[in-house]
């Protein structure tokens, strides 16, 4: 590199700036594949996130089906459906983003939520957000998106892929202030346990309805919640996603 800007110094301030432009515009691609699509190593960090929360009751034979057989589903087949949005942060941010999720035995966190198991997300619009989940984490994700619509009483979550929804949650908003929350979270993927901290804004709600809408033969058309239990609206949020722990 030295030598090649040396060598062209002396042609004046015009071709030595031509020529680091070109190294840049060169360096962007590895294999024709830009720079900005290969997926970072972790960790990652995440902020402004906003999230629609609905707690469900699994069907059962799903969850079996989708869990390794080293993993034991929590004592009800709860678990939560998860859309969001994230502003900023590092790695593989922003994205928009939704997720089906089944709490699980043995992997408590230190806030003493149970541990939770992703049975199928997607992560997107950018190919670098899920191409870095499943990578380094081997999720069972796609690229996908997520949109928020306002109600007459709260809010509307869809999420998305290939331009087709497979999941609408609507909640109800609550009148009660937003409080601050505080939490850890652990998760486990088949490379290992991901320890996330969180802080937010938690906003009590309810949950209205939840349609599984996606097309007969995709994954996400294999979960379908049998009860509703619980809804929340996280604002303003903040976490960090560490790399896998093993086993």
């Amino acid at each position: 590199m030295r030598s090649l800007l040396l060598r062209f110094a002396g042609a004046g301030v015009d071709a030595f700036f031509a020529v680091v432009g070109s190294l840049i515009i060169a360096t962007q691609f590895v294999s024709g594949v830009r720079a900005d699509d290969i997926p970072p190593q972790p960790p990652y960090l995440v902020a402004g996130t906003h999230h629609v929360l609905v707690g469900v009751v699994w069907d059962e034979a799903a969850v079996r089906k989708a869990l390794p057989s080293w993993v034991t589903p929590a004592e009800g087949m709860t678990g939560l459906i998860n859309i969001y949005q994230v502003e900023s942060g590092y790695g593989i941010t922003p994205y928009q983003a939704v997720y089906f999720a089944v709490d699980v035995e043995g992997f408590d966190s230190a806030s003493g939520i149970k541990g939770r198991w992703i049975m199928q997300g997607a992560y997107g619009p950018r190919e670098v957000t899920s191409a870095a989940l499943r990578k380094f984490y081997q999720l069972s994700v796609r690229n996908g998106t997520s949109r928020f619509e306002l109600t007459a009483d709260g809010i509307r979550a869809t999420g998305s892929v290939g331009g087709r929804d497979v999941v609408l949650a609507e909640i109800k908003s609550n009148s009660k202030p937003c409080q601050p929350a505080s939490i850890t979270l652990n998760y486990a993927t088949p490379k290992g346990v991901i320890e996330i901290p969180v802080t937010g804004e938690a906003c009590e709600a309810e949950p209205v309805s939840v349609d599984i809408v996606a097309p007969e033969g995709d994954a996400f058309a294999a979960f379908r919640p049998v009860k509703l239990l619980w809804a929340s609206e996280f604002k303003n949020g903040a976490f960090s996603i560490a790399r896998p722990v093993p086993y």
